[in-house]
């Protein structure tokens, strides 16, 4: 794809006004939304926002209303482009009902492997989306979002497989300034696509919250990132992150965030790099 722009109809515009005087056109960010046990991270460049993932609904929250509209407006989102759903595990999803309500002209776009997947069938009738109103995605894209090269990769499982090893991997880069997402994509997906093609961030959303199963020392190898950002609920069940997780990351030098003991962890485009907000 030459641009998401045409691909899932998102529009990338900077808002300049004149005779008031000139309106700076607002910073780029990308945000890692404290939503309990799941995924959701903001990016915003160019007058565009994707949304990774939207967050859980449990019978306690739904996290799509009650933390990420609110942040979404809290960053100054005034209309989501794009919504990119990893898979569809309910942590990952479950908010989207609840974006789509606040932001409805968002297009919604998953692999074409859960085309067929039932919970997700049903959770778009919930949404009120039909699937021919949903980008399925093929196994590879690249597009640009103004300077940053988006590249999407879809692994190709059967509808009947683990829907983790479906997980999209998603790199956003401008140069140093860089982040991958892999959803909950186990070891043996990271190694598979290490082999591929250049993955290397300086931001990695350590994979499936920080369970032993994912973030291999194969796929921090390939990713070589400074921060480590874990995204998982205070005192979970899972008892994410697990040790051996969080001590790879130690041994090669890697920084570590984690949504349950910061909240949101926020970056800005500065000097050509993500610093921390």
């Amino acid at each position: 794809m030459s641009n998401p722009k045409f691909l899932f109809g998102a529009v990338a515009c900077v808002a300049l006004g004149f005779g008031v005087g000139w309106v700076w056109p607002k910073p780029t960010r990308l945000t890692f939304l404290s939503v309990g046990q799941g995924d959701c991270a903001v990016f915003q460049h160019d007058g565009t926002t994707i949304l990774i993932d939207s967050g859980p609904k449990n019978p306690k929250v739904d996290a799509g209303e009650k933390i990420v509209v609110p942040n979404l407006k809290g960053l100054g989102v005034d209309g989501v482009d794009l919504i990119l759903l990893s898979h569809p595990d309910i942590d990952h999803v479950g908010g989207t009902g609840a974006v789509l309500k606040a932001f409805p002209n968002a297009t919604v776009a998953i692999s074409a492997c859960f085309h067929e997947n039932t919970q997700l069938l049903e959770l778009l009738r919930k949404w009120g989306r039909s699937p021919n109103q949903v980008k399925w995605l093929g196994p590879e894209y690249q597009g640009t979002v103004g300077e940053f090269k988006i590249r999407i990769d879809c692994p190709q499982t059967d509808v009947d497989e683990e829907t983790n090893d479906g997980s999209m991997i998603v790199r956003v880069a401008d140069g140093a300034a860089s982040a991958v997402f892999t959803g909950d994509a186990p070891a043996k997906v990271e190694e598979s696509f290490s082999q591929i093609s250049d993955w290397r961030s300086e931001i990695m959303k350590a994979g499936h919250h920080g369970s032993r199963s994912a973030t291999s020392e194969t796929w921090i190898e390939t990713v070589h990132p400074e921060v480590a950002i874990l995204s998982c609920g205070l005192n979970n069940e899972y008892h994410h992150p697990h040790a051996e997780v969080v001590n790879r990351l130690i041994k090669d030098g890697v920084k570590i965030c984690r949504t349950d003991q910061e909240g949101n962890i926020g970056f800005v485009l500065k000097n050509g790099r993500f610093e921390r907000e």
